[in-house]
């Protein structure tokens, strides 16, 4: 391995001054933030932390600027932030407060999780039933489980009935809500978490602030609906063809700006556009563009986070959001130049 000395590598500055950057081992870098080889060398291999320099020898180098974005990396893990969103955190994807906020949200849930539990055992603990006391604990959480089956349909119908204007017709409310009302299709018994995020949805429908958004979550959908040009069937096959082209493009890594994501905004808006019966035309993007963008908020945000704690299966919805949004606000942007 190449001592200390060999790791200085002479440069010149943009007066053409020397200068020395101090490199450093793969090893030396795991005892600076205590951390270790082995976690080092894998945030090299996602992508998350690479190195100033590979030598020919296949040695990897750091310099000071790599050491502070481990210790960032380390720090936000330390936080209980999830690979996905150190990336966007770092990358710039997501702003710093959307995702703090996010966290913040997601370890309330932790807590009334595991207050709960703790609920449960406490009175578990406290009763009489002796030998049957497990007995008795299975049966409070089937009937929490059972209690939740039923309180997930007077849920829905409760959004139905506040997060749309007025003047959205209930069959149209059903379609907009499809994805989402797979989460409250579930059978099967509720985990802890899972009823956590029950009664936080529960508690977002009775905010004011929240149903204002949703509201205005609505509104590109309005004209359309209100012209009905297009018909409920049509319109969900057409967004089922959507969304499947989302996932792919998820599935293949591609970013907000590449040409497939791009090419998926336009027929999506387009299809707006021959809802509206008016021509597809730049100035419409924009109009579009402009009820859309400001719609990425951070309580609706918050309230699909915890639609998909109830079925995970629906986490693409969260990276089909941001690759959408951001998409459309970078066209709107290249349009205007």
């Amino acid at each position: 391995m190449q001592s200390d000395s060999r790791n200085d590598i002479n440069q010149q500055d943009t007066c053409g001054r020397s200068t020395y950057v101090r490199k450093y081992t793969i090893g030396e870098v795991a005892k600076l933030t205590d951390s270790n080889v082995r976690t080092v060398r894998y945030y090299d291999e996602i992508g998350l932390l690479k190195p100033a320099e590979v030598t020919s020898g296949r040695y990897r180098l750091y310099t000071t600027e790599e050491i502070w974005r481990l210790k960032l990396i380390l720090t936000l893990r330390y936080l209980g932030f999830d690979m996905k969103e150190i990336r966007n955190l770092i990358s710039g994807e997501k702003s710093v407060a959307k995702v703090i906020n996010w966290q913040i949200e997601a370890l309330s849930a932790q807590i009334r999780t595991l207050t709960n539990i703790k609920e449960i055992l406490q009175q578990t603990a406290q009763s009489d039933y002796g030998e049957d006391s497990l007995h008795y604990m299975h049966q409070m959480v089937e009937s929490i489980a059972l209690s939740s089956a039923e309180r997930k349909q007077l849920i829905f119908e409760k959004m139905k009935d506040l997060m749309f204007p007025d003047e959205v017709p209930y069959e149209w409310r059903d379609a907009l809500l499809k994805r989402l009302k797979t989460c409250f299709d579930e059978e099967g018994k509720l985990s802890a978490e899972q009823i956590a995020a029950l009664n936080e949805i529960e508690k977002m429908l009775d905010q004011p602030e929240f149903i204002a958004e949703a509201k205005l979550s609505a509104t590109p959908y309005l004209n359309m609906i209100l012209l009905d040009k297009i018909d409920i069937p049509t319109w969900d096959q057409y967004m089922q063809e959507i969304s499947s082209r989302v996932i792919d493009a998820i599935q293949q890594k591609a970013t907000y700006d590449s040409e497939v994501v791009q090419s998926i905004i336009h027929d999506y808006v387009a299809y707006f556009a021959i809802g509206e019966n008016v021509p597809y035309t730049p100035a419409y993007f924009q109009k579009f563009a402009k009820k859309v963008v400001p719609l990425d908020t951070n309580k609706v945000d918050c309230f699909i986070l915890q639609c998909i704690t109830l079925n995970p299966r629906l986490k693409w919805m969260t990276q089909a959001n941001v690759l959408m949004v951001k998409g459309i606000q970078r066209l709107a942007q290249l349009e205007q130049e």
